[in-house]
C-alpha cells in the first residue's frame, strides 16, 4: 500500500501539546513498521519553521524524497471571517496535492487543526475516492462543551464543520478505548469503523542519572528549592488546575512548607494570571506556585525524574501521554477517576475524584505523607508503562489500514473478452485548474481552458482563480466549481 501521512498535527501550536507528540511518535512508528508498505509523508508550507525539524525527525526512517510539500493561499486562519474564501481554495489545493500522489489511503494525524493559525484539514473537498483515516484524540466539544466554547459561535461553526468532515472518513484511529466508546456513541460511528490504536511515550523518558551540578542548575534556573509536585500539560478549564491549586492550598502546613507545586506548559499569559489569582485567594505564599512555561524535552525528562510526585487532575482525557511519560521516569504518578486515566495510570489506589478539592488534597497528602505508598506508586509505574509501545500502537494501525486494497498497477491485457456492449467509459476524472494571476493573463488562457473541456468533456474541472477574474470565469461555463481569494 501507497501511505499518504498528512503531518499537520506536529507542526501546528499542537506540537507543543500531546497531539503534537503522539502525531510525531505514531508517524514514526508506522513508517518504522512499514514492511513492504510505501510511506509517504506532506507537510503544509504555510509552517515552514516546521519543515526541517520534521525531516531531521524522519532522518534515516524515510527517503527524504518521500517528505513532500504542499502550500495553500495564506492567510487562512478559521477566526478570520475574511479567510473563508483563501481557506476554501486551500483546501482545494491541498486535497489535489494529496490525490496527485495517488494514495491507497490517506491518514490525518489531526483533523481539528486551523482554527487559530494557517492549518488546512478537509475530507472530500476534491477527491472522494482515497480512503480515509483521522486519528481521533477526543470529542471533548461534542460532549462536554465548556462555557467558552457554548457562547463562542466561530469556534462552534468551526467544530461542527470538522465533525462533518470526521464524519466522511472511513476509519478512526482512536488513542484509547474511552475515546473509541466516544466515537460509537455520540458519532454512531459503526464499532468495527473505530479501532483503538492505544498510544505510548517517546523512548527518550526514562530513568535517568542526573549528576548533582546539572539538577542544581535546572532547579536554579526555574526558582525550585524544595521537593515539588510536578504537572505538566495545557491550561484550559478541563486540565481542572484550579481545582488542583485549592486541594494543594488545604494540605496541612507542615506538608506545604516542604513541598513546592509547579505547573509546566505553554499557558496563555490569562490563564497564568488566573492560576495565580487563586493560589493568592486559596492563601499559596508566591513562591509555593511555581508557572514555569514550556518546557525543552531535555528539561521535561529531568523534571519527571526529580519530582517527588506527578499529578494529573484532568477531567476529560482522550489519552494522557504526560503521567506515561512521568511513570516512565520512575515518578509516583497520580490522577483523575476519569475517561482515558484509569486505563493509563492502570492502578484504582493512585486515581481520585477529580470534581472533588478535598479528594484531590486527600491523594496528595498520602502520597506525600506515606513513603511506602508512594514506592508503590513508582514500583507499578515502572512495569505498566511498559505495556504501551508506539510499535504496538503502528501495528494495530497497519493492520486497520490493509483493510482497504491497494490501487490496482495499470496493466495490459493479453485477452479481450466483449459481453453485451462495445462502448467503452473512461473513469470519471477531476482536474484543478489554478489561474492566480492578472486578469488579461486569465483571457489568454481561456482557449487552452476551452480545449481541456473539449478533450475531457465528462471529467469535473475546478478552477483556483483571484477574486477579479470570477466574473469572467462564471460566464465561461467551461468549469464546475470556481475557488477565489
Amino acid at each position: 500500500m501507497r501511505i499518504v501521512i498528512d503531518m499537520q498535527g506536529a507542526q501546528t501550536e499542537s506540537r507543543f501539546r500531546g497531539i503534537g507528540r503522539y502525531s510525531l511518535s505514531l508517524a514514526l512508528a508506522i513508517a518504522r513498521q512499514r514492511g513492504e508498505h510505501e510511506v509517504v509523508l506532506v507537510l503544509n508550507g504555510m509552517f515552514p519553521h516546521t519543515i526541517e525539524p520534521l525531516r531531521s525527525a524522519f532522518e534515516g526512517v524515510l527517503p527524504q524524497e518521500n517528505i513532500l510539500i504542499w502550500d495553500g493561499v495564506a492567510p487562512v486562519r478559521e477566526a478570520d471571517a475574511g479567510n473563508d474564501k483563501r481557506r476554501e481554495a486551500s483546501e482545494v489545493l491541498r486535497e489535489a496535492f494529496i490525490s496527485a500522489q495517488r494514495p491507497d489511503l490517506l491518514l490525518i494525524t489531526s483533523l481539528f487543526e486551523g482554527f487559530g493559525d494557517d492549518a488546512i484539514t478537509s475530507i472530500g473537498r476534491f477527491d472522494t475516492s482515497i480512503p480515509t483515516a483521522v486519528i481521533l484524540y477526543d470529542l471533548i466539544p461534542l460532549i462536554s462543551p465548556d462555557e467558552h466554547f457554548a457562547a463562542h459561535r466561530p469556534q462552534r461553526d468551526y467544530y461542527y464543520r470538522k465533525i462533518a468532515s470526521l464524519k466522511q472518513s472511513q476509519l478512526l484511529l482512536a488513542i484509547s478505548e474511552r475515546a473509541r466508546l466516544e466515537a460509537i456513541t455520540a458519532l454512531k460511528v459503526e464499532p468495527q469503523d473505530v479501532i483503538n490504536v492505544s498510544g505510548a511515550f517517546d523512548e527518550s523518558f526514562k530513568v535517568i542519572d542526573i549528576s548533582a551540578e546539572k539538577k542544581a542548575a535546572l532547579l536554579m534556573r526555574l526558582n525550585i528549592h524544595k521537593p515539588f509536585v510536578f504537572y505538566t500539560g495545557g491550561a484550559d478549564a478541563r486540565k481542572n488546575l484550579h481545582r488542583l491549586i485549592e486541594a494543594y492550598a488545604s494540605l496541612p502546613p507542615v506538608v506545604r512548607a516542604e513541598n513546592q507545586l509547579v505547573l509546566a506548559g505553554k499557558m496563555p499569559i490569562g490563564h497564568v494570571e488566573d492560576f495565580k489569582m487563586t493560589a493568592t485567594r486559596c492563601g499559596l505564599a508566591e513562591d509555593e506556585l511555581l508557572l514555569t512555561g514550556y518546557v525543552q524535552d531535555d528539561d521535561l525528562l529531568a523534571l519527571y525524574n526529580l519530582c517527588r510526585l506527578f499529578v494529573f487532575p484532568s477531567l476529560h482525557e482522550g489519552f494522557g501521554i504526560p503521567p506515561l511519560e512521568a511513570m516512565s521516569c520512575g515518578a509516583a504518578v497520580i490522577g483523575a477517576h476519569a475517561t482515558s486515566l484509569p486505563e493509563v495510570i492502570g492502578l484504582p489506589e493512585a486515581l481520585f475524584d477529580p470534581t472533588s478539592v478535598q479528594a484531590i488534597a486527600g491523594k496528595l497528602e498520602q502520597a506525600l505523607t506515606d513513603e511506602a505508598f508512594r514506592q508503590k506508586l513508582i514500583a507499578h509505574g515502572l512495569q505498566h508503562a511498559k505495556t504501551f509501545t508506539w510499535a504496538a500502537s503502528a501495528q494495530r494501525a497497519l493492520t486497520a489500514f490493509e483493510r482497504f486494497k491497494p490501487r490496482a498497477p495499470a496493466q495490459r491485457r493479453s485477452h479481450l473478452t466483449i459481453e453485451k456492449t462495445s462502448i467503452f467509459q473512461e473513469a470519471p476524472q477531476k482536474i484543478l485548474l489554478l489561474k492566480l494571476d492578472h486578469l488579461g493573463d486569465f483571457v489568454l488562457a481561456i482557449p487552452a481552458i476551452t480545449r481541456l473541456r473539449a478533450r475531457y468533456p465528462s471529467a469535473t474541472i475546478d478552477l483556483v482563480v483571484g477574486s477579479w477574474s470570477v466574473s469572467l470565469a462564471q460566464g465561461l461555463k467551461l468549469v464546475n466549481n470556481i475557488y477565489s481569494f
